[in-house]
C-alpha cells in the first residue's frame, strides 16, 4: 500500500495533473482507514436490554427505539446528540453521541480556489462528519443491594470512560511534549473536556442511586 501511495504522489509531481492532490489525499485516507463510509445507521443498546430510548438534539426527538437493542438512522451533522433511556426499576440515563470526522468519505484536497471552496462547502454541510456506529447506555438500578455493589458498578463505568480515550489522549499528549513551542494539540483539549463532562455526568447519576437497606431504614 505504501508503494501505491508513493507512485501516486510521484505521478502527481511529474505530470502535474489537475486533481492529483485530491487523488493522493483520498488514497492515503483509504489506506489509513479501510472501513467504508458511514451509512447513517447507529445501533442503540442498553444495560439492561429492553429500555425505551430516544435520540435527542436538545428538546427535539430525532429518533426513537421502543425497546433496545434497535437501530436508528441519522443525518450527518456537526451537532452533539444525546441518547436518553428509561427502564423500570432503573434510573433514567443518557449518553452523548458526538460527531467525528469520517475519513472514508471522498473529499477535495484544500488547495487552489476550487479545492478551498469545496472544502468550505463540505465543512459547512457536515458532509465528512459521522456519528459512532453504536452507542450503549448503562442504566443503574434505582437501589443497589449494598454500598459495595453501587460503588463497584460506578467504578466499572468510570474505568470504561477513562479507557475509551486513553490511547488517543496519550498520543496527543506525546505530540504536545515533542513540540512544546508549537502549542498544544487542539484535539487534546477537546478530548479532555469531553472526558471531564462524561465523568461529571456519571458522578451526578451516582448521587441519585440508592442502597436498598438504607432506603428501607429511611422509610
Amino acid at each position: 500500500m505504501k508503494i501505491v501511495l508513493r507512485v501516486l504522489v510521484l505521478g502527481c509531481a511529474v505530470a502535474s495533473l489537475p486533481g492529483c492532490a485530491t487523488v493522493a489525499l483520498n488514497a492515503a485516507l483509504r489506506a489509513a482507514h479501510p472501513s467504508p463510509p458511514w451509512n447513517g445507521e447507529v445501533a442503540i443498546a442498553s444495560e439492561p436490554a429492553g429500555a425505551r430510548c430516544t435520540v435527542n438534539r436538545g428538546d427535539r426527538v430525532m429518533a426513537e427505539v421502543a425497546a433496545t437493542p434497535g437501530t436508528v438512522r441519522l443525518d450527518r451533522s456537526h451537532a452533539e446528540l444525546e441518547v436518553r433511556c428509561t427502564a423500570d426499576g432503573h434510573l433514567a440515563a443518557a449518553e452523548p453521541i458526538r460527531p467525528r470526522d469520517d475519513p472514508a468519505v471522498f473529499r477535495m484536497a484544500p488547495n487552489g480556489i476550487i479545492g478551498a471552496t469545496a472544502t468550505v462547502i463540505s465543512l459547512a454541510a457536515a458532509r465528512t462528519m459521522r456519528y459512532p456506529g453504536e452507542v450503549t447506555v448503562a442504566l443503574p438500578p434505582v437501589a443497589f443491594p449494598s454500598e459495595a455493589a453501587r460503588d463497584g458498578w460506578f467504578a466499572a463505568r468510570r474505568d470504561a470512560i477513562l479507557a475509551r480515550r486513553a490511547t488517543d489522549l496519550a498520543q496527543a499528549e506525546e505530540r504536545c511534549t515533542a513540540n512544546p513551542d508549537s502549542g498544544c494539540d487542539p484535539a487534546l483539549l477537546v478530548m479532555r473536556a469531553e472526558q471531564e463532562e462524561d465523568l461529571r455526568r456519571l458522578a451526578a447519576l451516582q448521587d441519585q442511586a440508592g442502597v436498598a437497606t438504607q432506603m428501607a431504614v429511611a422509610q
